[in-house]
């Protein structure tokens, strides 16, 4: 994808080098974010060579990053799923999170994929009003003394 054919408030997919820099850049904009940057950057070059994930990004009109996910197939003893590792969108594009939604949702009926998961910290009850999503676990920690 070069610059200037991008279309402002339009999801792409991406593997472009400068993208990916990017969307690893926004994990230290986040904030209260957990996940381990190293891990991350693994995980994603992991997917990328492997097909078992993609970088759904979106640009505004001066094609500086408003929104990006990385998703992840895998597949349990239910069958295989989607998994949400990461989502950032820009606090100006609120409506663009019903946008990847609504892609990601795509994406899954076209593979014939049933469950999407992710993991979150906070914002359960803007999920569920949001997009009808239901809480069916929480990851549980407890410190070793």
């Amino acid at each position: 994808m070069k610059k200037e054919e991008i279309e402002p408030n339009v999801i792409y997919y991406s593997a472009n080098y400068y993208v990916l820099a990017e969307v690893i850049k926004k994990l230290d904009e986040v904030k209260k974010n957990d996940i381990l940057k190293e891990e991350f950057v693994l995980r994603l070059g992991r997917y990328l060579i492997n097909k078992t994930g993609m970088v759904l990004v979106s640009f505004d009109e001066e094609k500086k990053l408003t929104g990006c996910q990385v998703i992840s197939r895998h597949l349990d003893n239910m069958g295989e799923y989607l998994w949400i590792d990461f989502a950032w969108i820009s606090p100006g594009y609120p409506w663009l999170r019903e946008k990847f939604f609504n892609e990601i949702m795509e994406n899954c009926r076209m593979r014939g994929i049933k469950r999407i998961q992710a993991r979150m910290n906070k914002g359960y009850k803007a999920m569920e009003k949001l997009f009808g999503t239901y809480e069916i676990a929480r990851i549980l920690e407890k410190k070793v003394i």
